[in-house]
């Protein structure tokens, strides 16, 4: 039984390198610019800059929601 546990292991730190080289398990989110689209009406988030920015439905066309300055004052 000792065996099968020092060769379970000795994968698995074979294998971890390979797998957080390739990616696994990290995610990347880049901040949004005005006008990208949003999901969540009265969202919050801030830009790359650090400035507040909500999720607000354009003021033409057809009403979508996307990311603008300027949110509730």
């Amino acid at each position: 039984m000792s065996k099968l546990r020092f060769v379970i292991a000795a994968m698995l730190v074979a294998v971890s390198p390979i797998a957080f080289a390739a990616g696994g398990g990290t995610a990347r989110a880049d901040p949004p610019a005005p006008g990208d689209t949003c999901t969540v009406f009265h969202a919050t988030t801030k830009d790359v800059n650090g400035r507040p920015m909500w999720c607000n439905p354009t003021m033409t066309g057809d009403r979508t929601l996307v990311w603008q300055y300027g949110g509730p004052s």
